[in-house]
């Protein structure tokens, strides 16, 4: 069953609160293939396909933040996918439970919530001319809580186009955030993470996670905070769609 976070009002709190997060963190993830930049950060641009480009994949990390219920919190990482198809007639389709985080050690895991901007979560479909960020969420191993405990990890990312998969993976490693690089809202979209109205729950979540994984504490019912901030998502009656608001 798939569950829906649908943003309102509320949101302007939570992209706040994500922006302060990402501001006063001590280091930046930075992929070893930097060509790019997304809201101030050191990003990776692939084009789509490779051999006969009609688009782009960027891929950055705003680092660890939170998820929180009642009283107990997850750290988690976040990372965001931002996809164009600038040209290609037919839609290219992203399936979010196939996009996998793998850190040394502890092996892979598919993403506890994601974020975006359409209501068709977990599946995305990308028309000619269109752009969508998904934001990425992955609950860390039960061996870390911080960025000091991650010093790199590997998105394994995909994307399904007319002509093929076009899949391949981007390494991002911790460095220490330079006194002169700063965390700015960006002045035009995307925006920050947490931006999107839309937010899924992976129910089937604990189906592929780290070695070391950590007691489900968080799922998709009740309310739900992401970051150190006031938004948070609550399931109506049904529990398929929430609208933030303000504790």
């Amino acid at each position: 069953m798939r569950i829906l976070y649908s943003l309102a009002a509320g949101g302007l709190i939570m992209i706040a609160g994500i922006a302060g997060c990402a501001g006063t963190s001590n280091y930046v993830y930075e992929p070893n293939t930097t060509n790019a930049t997304a809201a101030g950060l050191p990003a990776s641009r692939t084009e789509i396909p490779p051999e006969r480009p009609q688009g782009a994949i960027e891929v950055t990390s705003y680092g660890v933040t939170s998820l929180r219920q009642d009283n107990t919190s997850v750290p988690a990482l976040h990372v965001r996918a931002i996809v164009t198809n600038d040209g290609d007639t037919a839609p290219w389709t992203i399936d979010t439970t196939k996009q996998m985080v793998e850190i040394p050690g502890e092996g892979r895991s598919r993403a506890m919530f994601v974020n975006a901007d359409v209501g068709t979560l977990p599946n995305v479909t990308i028309a000619q001319h269109d752009r969508r960020v998904l934001d990425f969420y992955f609950a860390l191993p039960d061996t870390m809580r911080d960025e000091s405990h991650l010093p790199r990890f590997d998105l394994l990312w995909q994307i399904d186009t007319p002509a093929r998969t076009v899949a391949s993976r981007t390494s991002f490693d911790r460095v220490t955030r330079a006194p002169d690089v700063a965390y700015t809202a960006p002045a035009a979209w995307p925006l920050w993470a947490g931006y999107g109205p839309y937010w899924w729950y992976d129910p089937f979540y604990p189906r592929t996670v780290f070695i070391h994984s950590r007691p489900i504490v968080i799922h998709g019912s009740g309310h739900v905070t992401v970051g150190r901030f006031g938004g948070r998502f609550a399931p109506n009656a049904r529990g398929h769609v929430a609208t933030g608001q303000r504790r």
